[in-house]
């Protein structure tokens, strides 16, 4: 991954006005704040000196690790506010990639949502409720694609190109055996079935691009923390464990992989 500095001297090419193509190839984090997104920005930042990485969540200025990580790589990190469920917010991105000339390698959807003070993942279907599915399906699968409406067109024509939607196992249909959270299972299963319709379409126009779902195991954040006790501590990653498996796979992705559901060790999960 390089980036290209961009010449700004335009004005002395007037009056002939050229269609300026993107020069710097970044990688886009969605949902950076923190957990997996933030580890992942960070993992980008340190493994490679000249990799241009944009993070973006609802409120930047409320992350710590975002500002942290912006005092020490400077130029490096740009943070854009974007809240994935609201489409103006995506457009908004798209318009200030543009002003910046820049293009996209690497686009990772990070945003999900399990639980809140006022969603609980259902135990039988007496529970369900339409707001909150409404919710997990608005946060876990429209969004992204929402995001990659306005992104795809900055994706890298000529050469590889990788979006990875971070879902979860229990979004597998054939994998359910377990039952319950109605909710969070089908809006990941929703999910998995627009990326891989997503990886369809691109393959027309992007045929070096990879689209695939991908499931991080299961991580020590916010989202995973009520629900640890079943599972033993060997099988419960840091955040900067889970990041640096997500990268190790997306270095090794081909173009076979593309419309695939992958887990963190490279293995094929079932739809």
């Amino acid at each position: 991954m390089c980036v290209v500095t961009v010449c700004h001297d335009r004005k002395k090419i007037a009056p002939v006005k050229l269609k300026v193509r993107p020069t710097k190839a970044c990688a886009l984090i969605q949902g950076a704040s923190r957990g997996i997104g933030l580890a992942i920005v960070d993992q980008l930042l340190e493994s490679n000196t000249d990799q241009l990485v944009i993070a973006t969540c609802r409120n930047p200025s409320s992350s710590d690790g975002l500002k942290s990580l912006m005092k020490n790589y400077g130029e490096r990190l740009k943070v854009f506010p974007l809240d994935p469920t609201v489409e103006s917010s995506a457009i908004k991105v798209a318009e200030m990639l543009s002003k910046q000339s820049t293009s996209i390698e690497l686009l990772v959807n990070c945003t999900g949502i399990l639980h809140h003070s006022k969603l609980r993942p259902e135990k039988r279907i007496d529970d369900i409720n339409i707001e909150n599915l409404v919710e997990l399906f608005k946060v876990n699968s429209i969004s992204a694609m929402l995001a990659i409406k306005h992104l795809r067109k900055f994706l890298l024509r000529d050469s590889r190109s990788v979006i990875v939607n971070l879902s979860a196992r229990v979004g597998s249909i054939s994998d359910n055996c377990l039952g319950g959270w109605y909710g969070y299972r089908s809006s990941k299963a929703a999910l998995n079935q627009l990326t891989k319709t997503l990886s369809i379409e691109l393959q027309r126009n992007l045929p070096l691009n990879i689209c695939v779902a991908l499931h991080p195991g299961t991580v020590d954040t916010q989202l995973s923390q009520p629900f640890q006790s079943a599972i033993p501590k060997e099988k419960i990653f840091t955040t900067q464990t889970a990041a640096r498996q997500i990268i190790d796979v997306i270095s090794k992705l081909n173009s076979t992989d593309t419309g695939s559901f992958i887990a963190w060790d490279g293995s094929k999960i079932p739809w």
